[in-house]
């Protein structure tokens, strides 16, 4: 089938009228046009502020949104653009999987009323929880939403993830280097305080005059020296006279 191109009047009166269309003029109006291109927020870029601008839907709270994003803010303390980026993907990241269990809850109460009578069929009696698996058995393999639904739950965890540690390493290094700073440049000691000058002593005449009489110190008793032992001399014999022969 081939397809009729548009004549060239037609072109100049689409470029005519194009030029005379400004766009939405009501704030209303362009809030709502700002939304054309948002289908369900759940892949959009976290660190520009259109991107936070866009990433509460018309039926969402945008208050809790910017308590959210405060109550990060006031945790991690981004000292830099860099850390604000990052603590904003986050925040967004985490808006987001909020989001995703809001609308996981809804796709699985829609398939057990859709599917009531199928699971009558196949069984009789069931629990409410029996039901839930059955359903979500069905899901997974059958329906893409739910298989879709995990997907951007688990890309949105690993973009959470990577922008955690990537702040983590960015503090970490922030605190090394100033660290690094003070050892550089220490701290310069106070002078001591300066001694006030010596004073001249005085002494009086009479101080001069009469000198002092100190007492000389007693001197310590010496213990006797013990004495050497005396030989002894042995007693000298009594000399015994001859004896005389009487004749």
């Amino acid at each position: 089938m081939s397809i009729k191109q548009p004549s060239d009047k037609q072109r100049a009166a689409s470029r005519t009228n194009g030029a005379k269309s400004k766009g939405p003029v009501s704030a209303e109006g362009r809030a709502r046009s700002s939304q054309n291109s948002l289908r369900h927020g759940l892949s959009s870029p976290a660190h520009t502020q259109l991107a936070v601008e866009n990433m509460v839907l018309p039926h969402e709270d945008r208050a809790q949104f910017e308590a959210l994003r405060k109550s990060y803010f006031a945790d991690f303390q981004p000292a830099n653009q860099s850390q604000q980026d990052l603590v904003e993907t986050m925040a967004a990241a985490r808006w987001r999987l909020t989001r995703l269990q809001h609308v996981e809850t809804k796709l699985l109460e829609k398939e057990m009323v859709l599917r009531a009578k199928e699971m009558s069929k196949e069984l009789t009696e069931m629990t409410e929880v029996e039901k839930l698996a059955w359903v979500f058995d069905r899901s997974a393999n059958q329906d893409k939403s739910l298989t879709t639904l995990i997907r951007y739950e688990g890309n949105l965890n690993r973009t959470y993830g990577r922008a955690f540690k990537q702040l983590q390493e960015l503090q970490s290094q922030a605190a090394q280097a100033c660290d690094c700073e003070s050892e550089e440049i220490p701290n310069e000691p106070e002078p001591p305080p300066s001694a006030p000058p010596a004073t001249p002593k005085t002494t009086s005449k009479s101080q001069e005059s009469t000198p002092i009489r100190t007492q000389p110190s007693p001197e310590p008793p010496q213990s006797p020296r013990p004495t050497p032992p005396q030989p002894q001399i042995p007693a000298p014999k009594p000399a015994t006279e001859p004896d005389i022969a009487i004749d």
